[in-house]
């Protein structure tokens, strides 16, 4: 074991720039496991400013001025930001419905359950049924009561979810306004030899930058054509449901299982089983498979080298730690760790 240790050390850390590195990894690893949901908005600011900034930079690239650049890439922003608000009042109508309906939804979805176990009456007996049923029921709400609780790490309040939507923009600002300020002053942090550093970061960018860009425009167009498709079926929590499904795409593979859920019940709620509870789901699994099948090889092709496994444990891990924002940043998490475990050398004995 001691000479197995030995060996390791030697191949991996044969260089002052590697301990740094894992220096540099574990107090990262550190701060964001204790500070987390405290750094969200900072780290969604940095995200937002870092894929902003490939416009900001393609603008100058065509012989622009810095200034103008900028003030381009922050209209397109703003524009984009206020959106957000134009749509609030509508979600919050849509909430509000929601949970005024609720006690109506799980009288539906047992009603439903009923009905679809009695053709089984000859393998099930009434009371399995029955109970079958009870533990469904109270599973729902348990689903419904950790999500809220994740949420809740994230948004405390009302007023916090306000704060951040009033700090991010600002955050974004200085971030592209000041950006060579704060690589400067982020270069101080790190030791003079970095070769391994510029390595790790030169594989991390090219992925990463790919990887966000693709993802952001696949969760805005399945948003927006959801959001229409189901307007025009008169979809009851229709803005509500859009964005569920466009945030799913953030979480590969399980996303999509865990918005189907919600999906099915409410058009249960609405319609039954009638012509157009099937309509309604034929077009949810028609977006889903183009989604699947077009646009995200389309948009992001094979950015992220990753192993559907890895994908899946990256998801678990990460959300098991930080709920809500590790789902969201599983993908950039783990696509850091490839680069890390890609680039590190090996000395060859």
């Amino acid at each position: 074991m001691i000479n197995f240790l030995k060996n390791f050390f030697q191949n991996y850390f044969y260089d002052d720039e590697h301990y740094a590195a894992l220096f540099f990894l574990i107090i990262g690893l550190i701060v964001f496991y204790f500070l987390g949901g405290i750094l969200a908005p900072i780290l969604i600011s940095i995200l937002i400013a870092y894929l902003l900034n490939g416009l900001m930079t393609y603008l100058e690239k065509k012989g622009n001025s810095r200034i103008l650049s900028l003030s381009t890439t922050l209209f397109v922003f703003s524009i984009f930001y206020l959106s957000i608000f134009f749509f609030l009042p509508f979600l919050s109508r849509q909430i509000l419905l929601l949970v005024s309906d609720i006690p109506q939804i799980f009288e539906t979805v047992n009603t439903f359950l009923s009905s679809q176990f009695k053709n089984y009456s000859d393998i099930f007996s009434e009371s399995q049924i029955d109970e079958f049923i009870s533990n469904t029921l109270n599973y729902i709400p348990s689903i419904l009561q950790n999500a809220l609780l994740q949420l809740n790490a994230g948004f405390s309040t009302i007023m916090n979810a306000l704060l951040y939507l009033i700090i991010i923009p600002f955050l974004v600002f200085f971030f592209l306004k000041d950006k060579t300020f704060f690589l400067e002053n982020l270069k101080i942090l790190l030791p003079a030899k970095r070769e391994l550093l510029s390595t790790i970061w030169k594989d991390l960018n090219l992925q990463l930058y790919g990887y966000l860009k693709g993802k952001g425009l696949e969760m805005l167009i399945v948003t927006l054509v959801t959001g229409i498709v189901f307007y025009f079926q008169d979809v009851n929590y229709s803005i509500i449901l859009a964005i569920l499904i466009g945030l799913s795409v953030l979480i590969p593979y399980v996303g999509a299982i865990l918005v189907t859920i919600p999906v099915v019940i409410i058009g249960l709620f609405q319609w039954g089983l009638e012509t157009s509870f099937y309509i309604y789901i034929l077009s949810y699994l028609l977006i889903q498979a183009l989604d699947g099948n077009v646009l995200m090889p389309l948009l992001l092709g094979r950015e992220v080298k990753l192993h559907p496994v890895y994908i899946i444990t990256a998801v678990l891990i990460f959300g098991g730690i930080w709920g809500f924002w590790g789902l969201l940043f599983a993908i950039p998490i783990a696509t850091f760790l490839r680069a890390i475990l890609v680039s590190w050398p090996i000395k060859v004995s």
